[in-house]
Parts: structure tokens; sequence; C-alpha cells
């Protein structure tokens, strides 16, 4: 007991999580709904253009900022390379003039002390920068100098084979220092080919850096981050930002100097290196040296990553308007098609009465609102013709059933009642006479009720054909003007403007006419009237009406007049006005009791007007 019960939770359970498994998939893969498609497209609007125009203007900003750019680094080292090749020409010059004076002479006289010292300190700073001098004769000794630590300790510099032209070097001037030197030599006026020994200036590097800072304040003025580096004629470099003794920079700046052909400037952008560099050839005496003017891509395209996130950032508000916009409009565009999907629910549990759509816009949604209304209201009308025409069916056929019982009896009873009239042994009794008279007179009226029966089962399919609406309204005035005449009633129908032209068979809506005239005759008193009147519009109808100033027709028979054996006179057999409403039936039309506050009954016939072809 215990194992099967173990058994059956076992499967109970598992049973369900089969089918949560196997329904997991399904909805994952359920289409989105119209609201999710209706925002994914309004964020794609907003997206694809937005990132597209986003990746565009920062590609085409950074194109515009690196060509700018470049070329404001391009023309900065070209300044930067004029000033500094004017400072170090000047000096070069300086240097040269010098030693062409007759004081360097006295080298050869070997006067250390007096006049070739006294006029190294004579000779002026270069630009404010302090330089010192010093003269070696044709053996490389030294013949004078302004430093007296140069005597005790020569530099390295001034020993070795010297240039037999002006030159200009960079030299160590300490452990952590860089100078330049420039050279001329002293040329002997007796011997133009050979030269008494050179002349030396050491001047600091703040020759060149005083330049480059001045060039750096200007730059960091118009927003710029830019470093300096010289590169020798070979490409080596010299000095990397120019203001300290950092090497660390060597490789990566002497990699940047080339320029192509003969270009004295041009910039590039190095990619890899993150670096727009501008670049300028200037003489440095014996050989050209390039400058470099560099600023890093991320200070350079700062103002495009700006704009990026900017627009960025606009995206993102336009995508958040736009989203609530596509949310508002969705909800405006579905909340119609949710009732309308609640209204075809419905319609499925409670039928086509009282279902309808409210109709919120013109649009086309409020379009498909105003057809879905319309083609309930032609389906509720159809459903109701199709109900009327079962029943009239069921009506007609039950009918005639008891009519053809019926008739046969009634012949019997008539015959039987017409030989008992004229039996001579009844002629005495007047009683018995008196019932005879009353069997006949019942056996008359029954045979009418028969012949109503039967005309309710007739099937006769409508010859419908466009007739004007007043033809069978004529028709059936004349027929019961002589009852109404008898009667005292008045009949009253006024030639309308317009006379319509409706699809009818003639015979049959003539006899519709009568139906309803006799039942108002027979309603009213003598000295009151019926009063018949066409209704005629431009759309797909055309009415007539009977109305009489009679007492009426009861409340509690108004909803249930059309139906079979209902009547609210004395005598009638309540079969009529049903057949008047199935006659109209079959002509597509619809016949109905008009309620008004006024004495009387009304009843509007209507039906389907001819369609002019245009």
């Amino acid at each position: 007991m215990s194992g099967a019960g173990l058994g059956e939770k076992g499967s109970a359970h598992s049973e369900p999580q089969g089918d949560s498994i196997s329904k997991r998939p399904s909805a994952i893969l359920r289409p989105p709904s119209l609201r999710n498609k209706m925002l994914f497209f309004s964020a794609m609007l907003v997206l694809v253009p937005g990132a597209v125009l986003g990746l565009i203007a920062e590609r085409n900003g950074r194109e515009s900022l690196q060509r700018v750019i470049g070329r404001e680094l391009e023309r900065e080292a070209v300044h930067v390379a004029e000033r500094m090749s004017n400072a170090m020409r000047v000096q070069r010059e300086t240097l040269e003039t010098f030693a062409r004076q007759e004081v360097m002479r006295e080298i050869r006289v070997l006067d250390l002390d007096k006049r070739v010292a006294q006029a190294l300190l004579t000779l002026p700073t270069s630009a404010g920068v302090p330089a010192r001098y010093l003269v070696v004769d044709e053996a490389g000794a030294i013949v004078a100098s302004t430093d007296p630590s140069w005597w005790r300790s020569p530099p390295a510099w001034a020993s070795g084979s010297m240039p037999e032209a002006p030159s200009t070097r960079v030299v160590p001037d300490g452990a952590s220092r860089t100078a330049l030197l420039f050279t001329a030599p002293i040329p002997d006026p007796d011997r133009t080919e050979r030269s008494l020994g050179t002349l030396m200036g050491l001047v600091d590097w703040s020759l060149v850096t005083a330049v480059g800072d001045a060039v750096r304040d200007e730059l960091a003025a118009q927003g710029l981050a830019a470093e300096l580096a010289i590169l020798d004629g070979s490409g080596e470099l010299l000095r990397a930002r120019l203001d300290d003794d950092a090497r660390s920079e060597a490789g990566e700046f002497a990699s940047l100097g080339g320029l192509e052909g003969a270009a004295e400037s041009d910039y590039s952008v190095e990619s890899e290196a993150g670096l727009i560099v501008g670049r300028a050839r200037f003489d440095a005496g014996n050989e050209t040296w390039t400058l470099l003017v560099i600023e890093p891509l991320v200070n350079a395209l700062a103002p495009a990553v700006a704009l990026r996130d900017r627009l960025f950032g606009t995206i993102g508000i336009a995508l958040v308007v736009a989203l609530a916009f596509a949310a508002l409009g969705a909800r405006r565009v579905l909340r119609p098609l949710e009732e309308l999907t609640a209204a075809i629910r419905l319609l499925t549990r409670r039928g086509m009465s009282g279902v309808s759509v409210p109709i919120r816009s013109d649009d086309e949604v409020g379009t498909l609102a105003r057809a879905f209304n319309t083609m309930i209201g032609e389906l509720d009308r159809t459903q109701r013709h199709l109900v009327e025409a079962e029943k009239f069916s069921l009506v007609g056929e039950l009918a005639a059933g008891v009519a053809h019982q019926v008739r046969t009896s009634l012949g019997v009873l008539g015959s039987a009642a017409q030989i008992l009239g004229r039996s001579p042994d009844l002629k005495a009794d007047p009683s018995t006479l008196e019932m005879i008279d009353m069997i006949r007179a019942e056996v008359r009226r029954l045979g009418r009720v028969v012949d109503d029966l039967l005309t309710l089962d007739r099937r006769r399919t409508p010859d419908l054909r466009p007739t004007p609406i007043s033809s069978p309204i004529r028709s059936a005035i004349d027929f019961v003007s002589p009852q109404a005449h008898e009667k005292g009633v008045s009949i009253g129908f006024a030639t309308p403007l317009r006379d319509p032209s409706v699809l009818l068979d003639e015979e049959a809506m003539t006899q519709v006419c009568v139906n309803l005239l006799s039942n108002a005759i027979s309603a009213l008193e003598p000295g009151q009237a019926i009063e018949v009147g066409i209704e005629a519009d431009a759309g797909r109808f055309a009415s007539f009406t009977v109305r009489d100033n009679g007492r009426g027709i009861p409340a509690g028979l108004q909803d249930r007049i059309f139906d079979p054996f209902v009547t609210g006179r004395d005598g009638g057999v309540g079969l009529g006005l049903t057949f008047v409403k199935r006659v109209v039936h079959d002509h597509g039309g619809t016949v109905e009791l008009v309620t008004s506050r006024g004495p009387g009954a009304c009843f509007r016939v209507v039906l389907p007007v001819v369609r002019e072809q245009s």
C-alpha cells in the first residue's frame, strides 16, 4: 500500500514538471507583443540614426581636429625652429667674428695671461644666457679660458682633433647637465690654409629651452599641452622635453623625426604611439636638426570625445523621450484593440445583443471600431431575421398541418349542418334551426382561420421588382375604401414629393398594406381616421407608415404583437401581423410598431430602395 502510494505521488509530481518543461520553450519562443514591437522600433529609430550620426560626427571631428591641430603644431615647430636657429646663429657669428680679430694672433707669441684672456672676458652673453669660452692652440693645448677650473682639469670635449670649420655640438657639462658647444677656427693671417687654433664657446642648454618654455606657454594658452624635442642630423635624439635631462622618451621620440622628401616641415598622426607630431628643420651650423612639437592624441581629441559624450547623452535622452511617446502611442493604439478583443470574446459568450466598442478617434483604429459596430449591428439584424424566418417556418409548418387536419373535420361538420337544416323533422323546432345556423357560422369562421393558417405556409419566393413604393399603397387603399366608408373611417394619403423605387413583390406587398389598413379600420370608431405616409431618404431604405388615432395597442401586447395568435381586438385570430412580418422579412425589410405619446397605433414598414447605377 505504501509503495503504491509513493509511486502515485511520484507520478503526480513528475507530470506537472514534464508539463512545465514542455511549456517553457513555447513561453520563451512566444512572439513579442505589439507594444514591445512598437517600443523596439521606436528605440531603433532613435538608436540606429543616432549611432550612425554619432560615429560619423566623431570620425569627422577627429579627422578635423587632427588636421587642425597637426597644422598648428607644424606652424609652431617652424616658428620655434626659426627662433632656435636664430639664437644659435648669433652665437656662431659672434664666435667666428671674435676668432678673426687681431687679438687672437697673440696665440703665436704665447701671450697667455694678458690680451687673449682679457679679450675672452669681453665676449657678450647670448640672449642673456651665460657662456664660457676656451682657446686651444694648434696642438690642442689650452691657451686661454674664462673658467679657471679648465686649466686644472681640461674637459673631454676640449681634447682631440678640432673641426676645421665652425660647428655646433651637444656635449655634457658636468654629471647631469647638457650644453651647446660652438667652435670656430682661428685663421692665420699669414697662411690662410692653416689655423692658429680653435675658439670654443660653451653655452648653457637654456639657450634653446628658453624658447621652448615660451612656446609651451603660448600653446598652453591655446589648450595644447605640447612637448618639444630635438633630433640631430642623423636622427639621434639630442634632448627630450628640452627642460630636463630626462631621457626616458629617447627611444619613443627618436622614431618620430622623419620628414618626407625635401619638405622643411610637416605633421603626422602617430595612432599607435597616440601622438600628433609637428616637425620643422632648422640650420644648426654644420648640420640640419629637426624640431618636434608633440601633442598626445588624448588631449588633442578631448573636444571630439566631449562632443561624442554629449551626443550620446542627447541620444539617450531622445531615446527615453521616444520610448515614453511610443508607450503612450502604443497605449492609444492598443487600448481600442484590447476593447475590440474583449468585445469579440464577449460576443462568443453573450451573443451580439448589447456588444459594441467605443469609438475614441477618427483614424484607422476608430474606423475599425466603427466598422466592427456596424458589422455587429448587421449580424444582429441578420440573426434576428434568421430567427424570425425559422419561427415563421415552424409556425407555417405547424399551421399547415393543423389546417389540413381541421379543414377535413370542418367540411364534415358543414355538410352535416346543411343536411340537418334541410330535414323536414327539424323545421318545426325553432331552437334547433337556430343551433344549426350557429354551427354553420362557426364552421365558416373556422374556415377563415384555416385559410389564414394556410396563408402562413406559403413558400412562394417573392418576385422582387423595382416598383414605386406608393403603388401597393394605392391599390390597398382602393381595396379597403368601401369597408372604411361603411364604418365611417376616413383614410388620408398625401402624394409624396419623392416616390422612391423599392424592390418588392407588388401583389404580396399590397396584401401587407391591406392587412395593416383592415386592422386599423377594425380597431377604429366612426369618425376616426387613418393616415398613410411615405418617408424617403438618401440612404439604402425607404419606408411607409400606417397611423390611426384610435385607442391604440395595449402596453402588454406591444412587444408580442407580431407573434402568432396574439391579437388586441375581439374576434381576431392574431395571424394578420404575423403574415405581414413574414412577407416584409422576405423582402429584406423590417416592420415595427412605432411607440408614441399620442393616441392610436402606428406601423412602419422599411424596404430596400433600388440603387442607382453610376
